[in-house]
Protein backbone atom coordinates (compact mmCIF):
# COMPACT_ATOMS: atom_id res chain seq x y z
CA UNK A 1 0.00 0.00 0.00
CA UNK A 2 0.89 3.36 -1.17
CA UNK A 3 1.22 5.35 2.27
CA UNK A 4 0.39 8.65 1.54
CA UNK A 5 -2.91 10.55 0.42
CA UNK A 6 -6.33 11.54 2.64
CA UNK A 7 -7.75 8.39 3.52
CA UNK A 8 -10.24 9.58 6.60
CA UNK A 9 -14.23 9.09 4.71
CA UNK A 10 -16.22 11.05 7.83
CA UNK A 11 -16.12 15.00 6.55
CA UNK A 12 -16.73 14.12 3.39
CA UNK A 13 -19.72 11.45 4.12
CA UNK A 14 -20.96 13.88 6.38
CA UNK A 15 -20.91 17.03 3.47
CA UNK A 16 -22.99 14.34 1.30
CA UNK A 17 -25.19 13.55 3.87
CA UNK A 18 -26.02 17.73 5.24
CA UNK A 19 -25.70 18.84 1.28
CA UNK A 20 -29.21 20.00 -0.40
CA UNK A 21 -28.14 21.50 -3.69
CA UNK A 22 -24.86 19.75 -5.56
CA UNK A 23 -22.60 20.92 -8.77
CA UNK A 24 -20.81 17.35 -9.29
CA UNK A 25 -18.11 17.82 -12.60
CA UNK A 26 -14.32 16.02 -13.37
CA UNK A 27 -11.40 16.93 -15.21
CA UNK A 28 -11.33 18.17 -18.99
CA UNK A 29 -11.79 15.56 -21.12
CA UNK A 30 -13.85 12.87 -18.74
CA UNK A 31 -13.42 9.25 -19.31
CA UNK A 32 -15.24 6.34 -17.73
CA UNK A 33 -14.12 6.85 -14.35
CA UNK A 34 -14.96 10.12 -13.76
CA UNK A 35 -18.39 9.64 -16.12
CA UNK A 36 -18.95 7.01 -14.06
CA UNK A 37 -18.29 8.73 -10.39
CA UNK A 38 -19.96 11.63 -11.40
CA UNK A 39 -22.90 9.78 -12.18
CA UNK A 40 -22.70 7.38 -9.23
CA UNK A 41 -22.96 10.76 -7.11
CA UNK A 42 -25.54 12.02 -9.56
CA UNK A 43 -28.10 8.93 -9.42
CA UNK A 44 -27.62 8.54 -5.82
CA UNK A 45 -27.40 12.00 -4.32
CA UNK A 46 -30.90 12.78 -6.97
CA UNK A 47 -32.75 9.55 -5.59
CA UNK A 48 -32.09 10.70 -1.51
CA UNK A 49 -33.80 13.82 -2.76
CA UNK A 50 -30.88 16.18 -3.09
CA UNK A 51 -30.98 18.70 -6.31
CA UNK A 52 -27.88 17.73 -8.46
CA UNK A 53 -26.10 19.68 -11.38
CA UNK A 54 -23.68 17.56 -13.36
CA UNK A 55 -21.40 19.50 -15.72
CA UNK A 56 -18.55 19.22 -18.31
CA UNK A 57 -15.76 21.42 -19.09
CA UNK A 58 -15.77 20.19 -22.74
CA UNK A 59 -17.01 17.13 -23.99
CA UNK A 60 -20.28 14.67 -24.01
CA UNK A 61 -20.32 11.48 -22.53
CA UNK A 62 -20.25 9.70 -26.26
CA UNK A 63 -20.07 5.70 -25.27
CA UNK A 64 -21.03 6.30 -21.69
CA UNK A 65 -24.52 7.81 -22.89
CA UNK A 66 -26.39 4.80 -21.83
CA UNK A 67 -25.13 6.46 -18.29
CA UNK A 68 -27.34 9.61 -18.43
CA UNK A 69 -30.57 8.64 -20.24
CA UNK A 70 -32.29 12.01 -19.43
CA UNK A 71 -29.47 13.91 -20.87
CA UNK A 72 -28.51 16.07 -17.62
CA UNK A 73 -24.93 16.86 -18.25
CA UNK A 74 -24.79 20.58 -18.83
CA UNK A 75 -21.51 22.31 -20.55
CA UNK A 76 -19.96 24.94 -18.41
CA UNK A 77 -20.59 27.05 -21.61
CA UNK A 78 -24.06 27.24 -21.16
CA UNK A 79 -24.10 28.10 -17.55
CA UNK A 80 -23.87 31.51 -15.41
CA UNK A 81 -20.67 32.90 -14.69
CA UNK A 82 -21.72 32.10 -10.74
CA UNK A 83 -23.33 29.19 -10.06
CA UNK A 84 -25.33 30.77 -7.33
CA UNK A 85 -27.69 28.27 -4.81
CA UNK A 86 -25.61 25.57 -4.40
CA UNK A 87 -24.23 24.48 -1.25
CA UNK A 88 -21.52 21.57 -2.09
CA UNK A 89 -19.42 21.16 -5.17
CA UNK A 90 -18.15 17.65 -5.81
CA UNK A 91 -15.07 17.05 -8.04
CA UNK A 92 -13.97 13.56 -9.00
CA UNK A 93 -11.04 11.90 -10.46
CA UNK A 94 -8.99 15.73 -10.37
CA UNK A 95 -5.49 14.64 -9.72
CA UNK A 96 -4.52 18.66 -8.97
CA UNK A 97 -6.93 21.62 -8.10
CA UNK A 98 -6.19 23.37 -11.91
CA UNK A 99 -7.95 20.46 -13.87
CA UNK A 100 -11.12 21.85 -11.98
CA UNK A 101 -10.19 24.78 -12.16
CA UNK A 102 -13.11 25.86 -14.95
CA UNK A 103 -15.56 24.74 -12.05
CA UNK A 104 -14.55 25.97 -9.27
CA UNK A 105 -14.19 29.55 -10.26
CA UNK A 106 -17.95 29.00 -11.24
CA UNK A 107 -18.67 28.61 -7.56
CA UNK A 108 -20.54 30.78 -5.27
CA UNK A 109 -18.56 32.26 -2.41
CA UNK A 110 -19.39 29.63 0.24
CA UNK A 111 -19.89 26.48 -1.39
CA UNK A 112 -18.58 23.33 0.56
CA UNK A 113 -15.92 21.54 -1.97
CA UNK A 114 -15.50 18.19 -2.06
CA UNK A 115 -12.69 16.42 -3.24
CA UNK A 116 -12.63 12.59 -4.23
CA UNK A 117 -9.88 10.69 -6.04
CA UNK A 118 -7.22 8.34 -5.94
CA UNK A 119 -4.63 10.27 -8.20
CA UNK A 120 -0.64 10.03 -5.77
CA UNK A 121 0.12 13.81 -6.63
CA UNK A 122 -3.44 14.94 -5.25
CA UNK A 123 -3.07 17.50 -2.74
CA UNK A 124 -6.15 17.29 -0.97
CA UNK A 125 -7.46 20.81 -1.99
CA UNK A 126 -11.14 21.59 -0.62
CA UNK A 127 -12.88 21.13 2.45
CA UNK A 128 -13.06 17.74 2.31
CA UNK A 129 -10.82 15.28 0.37
CA UNK A 130 -10.86 11.88 0.48
CA UNK A 131 -7.73 10.90 -1.70
CA UNK A 132 -6.75 6.96 -2.63
CA UNK A 133 -3.77 6.36 -4.00
CA UNK A 134 -4.22 2.76 -3.88
CA UNK A 135 -7.64 2.36 -4.77
CA UNK A 136 -8.05 1.08 -8.36
CA UNK A 137 -10.28 4.39 -9.08
CA UNK A 138 -12.36 7.45 -8.36
CA UNK A 139 -15.18 5.30 -8.82
CA UNK A 140 -14.24 2.90 -6.07
CA UNK A 141 -13.33 6.03 -3.59
CA UNK A 142 -16.86 7.03 -4.52
CA UNK A 143 -18.48 4.12 -3.55
CA UNK A 144 -16.95 3.88 -0.36
CA UNK A 145 -17.87 7.44 0.48
CA UNK A 146 -21.54 6.63 -0.37
CA UNK A 147 -21.14 3.80 2.32
CA UNK A 148 -19.78 6.26 4.89
CA UNK A 149 -22.71 8.08 4.15
CA UNK A 150 -25.20 5.62 4.38
CA UNK A 151 -26.53 6.98 1.34
CA UNK A 152 -27.76 3.68 -0.51
CA UNK A 153 -26.96 3.13 -4.99
CA UNK A 154 -29.55 2.26 -6.66
CA UNK A 155 -29.26 0.64 -10.24
CA UNK A 156 -28.29 3.27 -12.26
CA UNK A 157 -25.68 4.12 -9.74
CA UNK A 158 -24.48 0.70 -9.22
CA UNK A 159 -23.77 0.79 -13.21
CA UNK A 160 -21.52 3.90 -13.12
CA UNK A 161 -19.61 2.63 -10.31
CA UNK A 162 -18.97 -0.79 -12.50
CA UNK A 163 -18.00 1.54 -15.53
CA UNK A 164 -15.60 3.82 -13.30
CA UNK A 165 -13.99 0.61 -11.85
CA UNK A 166 -13.73 -1.74 -15.51
CA UNK A 167 -12.35 0.81 -17.05
CA UNK A 168 -10.04 2.33 -14.92
CA UNK A 169 -8.52 -1.02 -14.42
CA UNK A 170 -8.50 -1.82 -17.71
CA UNK A 171 -11.10 -5.31 -17.30
CA UNK A 172 -8.98 -6.02 -14.62
CA UNK A 173 -5.58 -6.00 -16.99
CA UNK A 174 -3.92 -3.21 -15.22
CA UNK A 175 -1.83 -3.19 -11.82
CA UNK A 176 -4.43 -1.38 -10.30
CA UNK A 177 -7.12 -4.57 -10.01
CA UNK A 178 -7.02 -4.69 -6.07
CA UNK A 179 -8.86 -7.18 -4.60
CA UNK A 180 -11.43 -4.27 -2.88
CA UNK A 181 -12.21 -3.95 -6.77
CA UNK A 182 -13.10 -7.47 -7.65
CA UNK A 183 -15.03 -7.63 -4.33
CA UNK A 184 -17.28 -4.29 -4.85
CA UNK A 185 -17.92 -5.26 -8.91
CA UNK A 186 -19.34 -8.84 -7.21
CA UNK A 187 -21.61 -6.68 -4.69
CA UNK A 188 -22.69 -4.66 -7.24
CA UNK A 189 -23.64 -7.76 -9.94
CA UNK A 190 -25.53 -9.05 -6.98
CA UNK A 191 -26.89 -6.47 -5.29
CA UNK A 192 -28.55 -5.26 -8.42
CA UNK A 193 -28.43 -7.70 -10.91
CA UNK A 194 -26.27 -6.04 -13.36
CA UNK A 195 -26.03 -7.11 -16.82
CA UNK A 196 -22.24 -7.64 -17.30
CA UNK A 197 -22.75 -8.60 -21.77
CA UNK A 198 -24.73 -5.64 -21.77
CA UNK A 199 -22.68 -3.16 -19.97
CA UNK A 200 -19.51 -4.53 -21.10
CA UNK A 201 -20.67 -4.43 -24.89
CA UNK A 202 -21.38 -0.53 -24.11
CA UNK A 203 -17.84 -0.03 -23.45
CA UNK A 204 -15.98 -2.29 -25.47
CA UNK A 205 -18.65 -3.28 -28.03
CA UNK A 206 -18.92 -0.07 -29.66
CA UNK A 207 -16.80 0.93 -32.58
CA UNK A 208 -18.04 2.85 -35.77
CA UNK A 209 -15.86 2.47 -38.58
CA UNK A 210 -14.17 5.99 -38.72
CA UNK A 211 -13.03 4.55 -34.84
CA UNK A 212 -11.48 1.53 -36.40
CA UNK A 213 -9.80 3.61 -39.46
CA UNK A 214 -7.96 5.76 -36.48
CA UNK A 215 -6.76 3.03 -34.70
CA UNK A 216 -5.38 1.64 -37.77
CA UNK A 217 -3.87 4.98 -38.57
CA UNK A 218 -2.15 4.90 -35.12
CA UNK A 219 -1.21 1.61 -34.96
CA UNK A 220 0.88 1.82 -38.45
CA UNK A 221 2.10 5.06 -37.32
CA UNK A 222 3.46 3.16 -34.18
CA UNK A 223 7.84 3.85 -33.58
CA UNK A 224 9.59 2.18 -30.95
CA UNK A 225 13.11 2.54 -29.08
CA UNK A 226 15.29 1.00 -26.57
CA UNK A 227 14.67 -2.36 -28.97
CA UNK A 228 10.69 -2.34 -28.43
CA UNK A 229 10.93 -1.13 -24.45
CA UNK A 230 10.18 2.14 -25.65
CA UNK A 231 6.54 2.51 -27.96
CA UNK A 232 5.26 5.54 -29.53
CA UNK A 233 2.11 6.45 -31.08
CA UNK A 234 0.93 9.89 -32.08
CA UNK A 235 -2.73 11.14 -33.39
CA UNK A 236 -2.77 14.18 -35.35
CA UNK A 237 -5.14 16.93 -36.13
CA UNK A 238 -5.34 15.75 -39.86
CA UNK A 239 -6.11 12.16 -38.90
CA UNK A 240 -9.12 13.22 -36.67
CA UNK A 241 -10.35 15.23 -39.27
CA UNK A 242 -9.87 12.56 -41.80
CA UNK A 243 -11.54 10.37 -39.67
CA UNK A 244 -14.00 11.87 -37.85
CA UNK A 245 -13.23 11.03 -34.27
CA UNK A 246 -13.73 12.76 -31.54
CA UNK A 247 -11.70 14.30 -29.08
CA UNK A 248 -12.47 11.48 -26.51
CA UNK A 249 -11.87 9.05 -28.82
CA UNK A 250 -8.51 10.04 -29.32
CA UNK A 251 -8.21 10.10 -25.75
CA UNK A 252 -8.45 6.44 -25.91
CA UNK A 253 -5.43 5.74 -28.56
CA UNK A 254 -2.98 4.75 -25.46
CA UNK A 255 -4.40 1.48 -25.90
CA UNK A 256 -2.70 0.91 -29.31
CA UNK A 257 1.06 1.29 -28.35
CA UNK A 258 0.43 0.11 -25.42
CA UNK A 259 -0.82 -3.22 -26.65
CA UNK A 260 3.06 -4.17 -28.23
CA UNK A 261 4.64 -6.75 -27.28
CA UNK A 262 7.83 -6.34 -25.25
CA UNK A 263 6.72 -2.84 -24.70
CA UNK A 264 7.53 -1.28 -21.05
CA UNK A 265 6.54 2.26 -20.99
CA UNK A 266 3.76 3.81 -23.95
CA UNK A 267 3.83 7.25 -25.06
CA UNK A 268 0.75 9.16 -26.72
CA UNK A 269 1.31 12.13 -28.68
CA UNK A 270 -1.82 14.20 -29.26
CA UNK A 271 -1.21 17.48 -31.31
CA UNK A 272 -4.05 19.43 -30.36
CA UNK A 273 -2.14 22.75 -32.10
CA UNK A 274 1.17 23.17 -33.85
CA UNK A 275 2.70 24.51 -30.43
CA UNK A 276 0.81 22.16 -28.06
CA UNK A 277 0.66 18.82 -27.69
CA UNK A 278 -1.26 16.65 -24.95
CA UNK A 279 0.90 13.39 -23.76
CA UNK A 280 -0.14 10.19 -22.40
CA UNK A 281 2.23 8.11 -20.38
CA UNK A 282 1.98 4.09 -19.37
CA UNK A 283 4.25 1.91 -17.57
CA UNK A 284 3.91 -1.73 -17.59
CA UNK A 285 5.59 -1.86 -13.83
CA UNK A 286 9.63 -0.48 -14.82
CA UNK A 287 9.53 2.87 -13.63
CA UNK A 288 7.11 6.00 -12.19
CA UNK A 289 6.01 7.59 -15.04
CA UNK A 290 4.37 10.29 -12.61
CA UNK A 291 8.11 11.68 -12.12
CA UNK A 292 8.68 11.96 -15.76
CA UNK A 293 5.32 13.63 -16.01
CA UNK A 294 6.18 15.80 -13.66
CA UNK A 295 9.29 17.31 -15.35
CA UNK A 296 6.75 18.75 -18.11
CA UNK A 297 4.60 20.33 -15.31
CA UNK A 298 1.92 17.45 -15.13
CA UNK A 299 1.22 14.68 -13.52
CA UNK A 300 -0.64 11.45 -12.66
CA UNK A 301 -0.30 7.74 -11.12
CA UNK A 302 2.79 5.88 -10.76
CA UNK A 303 1.66 3.80 -13.86
CA UNK A 304 -0.32 6.18 -16.06
CA UNK A 305 0.51 9.51 -16.32
CA UNK A 306 0.41 12.59 -18.54
CA UNK A 307 1.09 16.34 -19.41
CA UNK A 308 0.75 19.22 -21.57
CA UNK A 309 3.22 21.38 -23.28
CA UNK A 310 2.59 24.60 -24.58
CA UNK A 311 4.31 27.47 -26.98
CA UNK A 312 7.17 25.29 -28.76
CA UNK A 313 7.11 23.20 -31.76
CA UNK A 314 5.25 19.94 -31.36
CA UNK A 315 8.19 17.71 -32.76
CA UNK A 316 10.50 19.52 -30.34
CA UNK A 317 8.08 18.65 -27.25
CA UNK A 318 7.94 15.19 -28.69
CA UNK A 319 11.64 14.93 -29.01
CA UNK A 320 12.55 16.55 -25.30
CA UNK A 321 9.26 14.19 -24.22
CA UNK A 322 11.16 10.63 -25.70
CA UNK A 323 14.72 11.81 -24.70
CA UNK A 324 13.56 11.90 -21.23
CA UNK A 325 11.84 8.74 -21.24
CA UNK A 326 13.95 6.61 -23.02
CA UNK A 327 17.25 8.43 -19.78
CA UNK A 328 14.44 6.95 -17.17
CA UNK A 329 14.22 4.09 -18.67
CA UNK A 330 17.90 3.10 -19.15
CA UNK A 331 18.84 4.42 -15.63
CA UNK A 332 15.91 2.20 -13.82
CA UNK A 333 17.12 -0.86 -16.42
CA UNK A 334 20.89 0.04 -14.83
CA UNK A 335 19.68 -0.13 -11.07
CA UNK A 336 17.50 -3.37 -11.60
CA UNK A 337 20.04 -5.25 -13.68
CA UNK A 338 17.31 -5.25 -16.75
CA UNK A 339 14.71 -6.95 -14.41
CA UNK A 340 11.10 -5.90 -14.62
CA UNK A 341 9.85 -4.31 -11.25
CA UNK A 342 5.70 -4.77 -10.72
Amino acid sequence: MIDTGFRDYTDAAELLKAGKRFVIGGHPMMDGDAIGSLYALFHTLTDAGRECLAVTQDVGLGKYQYLDGSMTLTPLSELPETLDGYDTAIIVDCGAESRARAILDRLAPGTKIVNLDHHIDNPGFGDAAVVHPDASSSGEVVYKVLKEAGIPLNHAAAEAIFTAIVTDTGRFSFSNSTPDSYRIIAELIEQFELDVAVLTGRIYRSKTPNRLKLEAMVAQGIETRLEGKVVIARVSRQMLDDTGCSEAEANEMIIIPKALKGGMISILFREMAPDHVKVSLRSEGQMAVNDIAAKFRGGGHLRAAGCQVYGRPVADSEADIIQAVVDALEKTLAETGGTIVV
